[in-house]
């Protein structure tokens, strides 16, 4: 029996940033692409890992060339997600690192097996 105000479970809000950061955890794990000026390019496997990452408030979400150059300019985007349906390739997100010198930690979906 509980009393009344008395909270039974964590809030939502606070269980989706544990399986954002559990997420992010478990891609780091797996080891990275390491880019210019110390930024970091880890594969997620599409899933709920990838799912998690996106709906992360502090995640930038960018699915072209242009969004990432636009948000490599904002000191608030440190973590940005790339969907795996994105226009761009490693080789391309590693030109724009070079161009910016800013440490970034890239997220970039992939199929699973990849």
């Amino acid at each position: 029996m509980t009393g009344e105000g008395r909270k039974t479970s964590p809030p939502a809000d606070l269980l989706e940033k544990t399986a954002s950061v559990a997420a992010q955890q478990n891609a780091m794990e797996r080891g990275c692409k390491f880019l210019p000026h110390g930024s970091r390019l880890f594969p997620v496997e599409q899933g709920w890992e990838s799912t998690t990452i996106r709906r992360d408030d502090k995640v930038s979400v960018v699915s072209t060339l242009l969004e990432l150059e636009e948000t490599m300019q904002s000191a608030d985007a440190k973590v940005i997600f790339i969907p795996i349906g994105a226009m761009m390739t490693d080789a391309d997100i590693e030109k724009i690192c070079q161009r910016n010198a800013t440490v970034r930690t890239f997220f970039k979906e992939v199929k699973k097996g990849e």
